[in-house]
């Protein structure tokens, strides 16, 4: 089970600034790899799945074994991450370990025929492994390692405190039930971008995401609010 970062009296720039650290390591990973492997998410598997059924009715067997691969790596990884994460005492470092996996996946990456049967899985762990890790903030409930959900609870959120409930009625969203999902889904299309810039500058660009998850590991490791249990 993911562990919650923030306590209700935590500022929301400091929550706000953790949602964009974890959703930045995400957005700059997925477009990277869904460039390496033609078109294919490490960890977006409602896009994989649409792909996948699309690939099966065009009898495009190459390309559906393909995305059934990145599927299985992806659950695989997943079940790995929440294996390793019962084992740790301490959230932030999984945020380590997902760290050093996304190193050994970049240079794994500096060897083309290696990026899909091994960059990928790779990848699906090391962004399984971050979202096992973390995935709620404060009192929000938040996943960084996809946007439609965060749309979702941004809209919903909105509308509940800014148009449907008053200021003293108790069922009106806390403001960073607005402004935390929608930071997250706001951050991937930025850092998407940002993600492709850096791989037509930079040989190893998941250099960029290593050290966004060191320092957000440091920073929650010294934190009092780091671990629930």
């Amino acid at each position: 089970m993911a562990d919650t970062v923030g306590t209700p009296s935590m500022p929301l720039r400091r929550l706000v600034l953790r949602v964009m650290g974890l959703t930045s390591v995400c957005g700059i990973v997925e477009v990277i790899g869904y460039q390496d492997f033609g078109r294919i998410y490490p960890a977006i598997m409602t896009g994989n799945t649409v792909e996948l059924g699309w690939s099966f009715s065009l009898g495009e067997w190459v390309r559906f074994y393909s995305i059934l691969y990145a599927l299985a790596g992806f659950v695989l990884g997943c079940m790995l991450a929440a294996f390793i994460r019962s084992r740790l005492r301490h959230p932030a470092l999984g945020l380590f370990l997902a760290a050093g996996v996304l190193l050994v996946a970049g240079c794994v990456r500096l060897v083309p025929w290696l990026r899909f049967p091994l960059e990928l899985p790779l990848l699906s762990l090391a962004l399984g492994m971050q979202g096992e890790m973390i995935a709620r903030f404060g009192a929000v409930s938040l996943q960084t390692l996809v946007v439609t959900n965060n749309i979702v609870r941004f809209s919903s959120a909105f509308v509940g405190r800014f148009v449907t409930f008053g200021k003293d009625d108790p069922r009106r969203p806390a403001l960073e039930a607005v402004v935390l999902p929608g930071t997250s889904a706001l951050t991937y299309a930025i850092m998407a971008a940002t993600g492709t810039w850096l791989d037509h500058i930079m040989r190893l660009p998941f250099l960029v995401p290593v050290v966004l998850l060191l320092v957000l590991g440091v920073e929650l490791y010294g934190a009092a609010d780091g671990h629930t249990g």
